[in-house]
């Protein structure tokens, strides 16, 4: 299975800081994605940096 996850910056701009709010309690949404989207892009970058190391 494929790690790609599509999400952008779009699906969050204009949220009110009520639905914002919302979307932190709830583990299933575009806000959670984004962060698992996230933790993924960094250890990617990090394991390409130690692989140009070597």
């Amino acid at each position: 299975m494929s790690r790609s996850i599509h999400i952008t910056i779009k699906n969050f701009r204009g949220l009110t800081k009520k639905e914002m709010d919302e979307q932190m309690i709830d583990p299933n949404s575009d806000l959670a994605t984004w962060g698992q989207k996230l933790g993924i892009k960094k250890s990617v970058i990090k394991a390409r940096k130690q692989k140009r190391q070597l």
